[in-house]
């Protein structure tokens, strides 16, 4: 009997570590966030190039933003959790890479992903809300709206409705190479290894960067 049991739990803990290792990506990731940001960085497809319609007037493909490398996030700007985070968080950035940013080697880019209310009006109100000054820092919304979905799901964006006009997602900043590709992916609070990213990709051109 003992032995028994010993071997069903033998073999429950298995099969839990098998679960496990499947829903992980073989333990590299731990959360929901982890493993959406692994699998985007492991894909490591060319981001679709599409238009946006710019805060400052006219309108951009990717290959269009100046820049080696893009940091780029995706906001709302009636949102006032995350997207106020990520205001302050680009101001940062802005500040302390402002000699890359002068320079030509990184830019700023945040994305609406509520095109419908977020006008090239209400996108450069939140931005004022941060800077006072606009240089280096770009928003826009999807020129065209059936492109949000291709938008969200290049850089594994998940944006859920939550019944009461708002959102509910991830937020991130994605780091995109002179390629056009996703070299890495930083949470909020990594504000120091954004600039470190964002500097040693613009320094040496290099590809992949690992994520944190």
């Amino acid at each position: 009997m003992v032995r028994r049991t010993a071997t069903v739990a033998a073999l429950v803990f298995a099969a839990g570590l098998a679960l496990a290792h499947a829903a992980t990506d073989g333990f590299q990731a731990f959360t929901l966030e982890s493993a959406r940001r692994l699998h985007a960085l492991t894909a490591r497809t060319p981001l679709p190039d599409l238009a946006l319609d710019l805060a400052d007037g006219g309108s951009a493909r990717l290959s269009d933003m100046p820049g080696q490398v893009l940091l780029m996030d995706f906001v709302y700007t009636n949102c006032p959790t995350y997207c106020a985070a990520l205001g302050s968080v680009y101001a940062q950035l802005r500040q302390r890479l402002a000699d890359e940013i002068a320079a030509g080697k990184v830019r700023l880019v945040s994305i609406s992903f509520d095109p419908a209310r977020d006008g090239p009006a209400e996108l450069a109100a939140y931005r004022a809300r941060y800077i006072t000054e606009p240089g280096g820092w770009d928003l826009g919304r999807p020129a065209h709206t059936d492109d949000l979905e291709r938008w969200l799901k290049a850089f594994g964006v998940v944006v859920i409705p939550d019944g009461m006009g708002g959102y509910t997602h991830n937020a991130a900043v994605h780091v995109v190479g002179p390629d056009r590709r996703l070299a890495a992916i930083h949470g909020l609070e990594d504000i120091d290894a954004i600039v470190t990213t964002a500097r040693q990709i613009a320094g040496t051109n290099a590809g992949h960067v690992a994520s944190r």
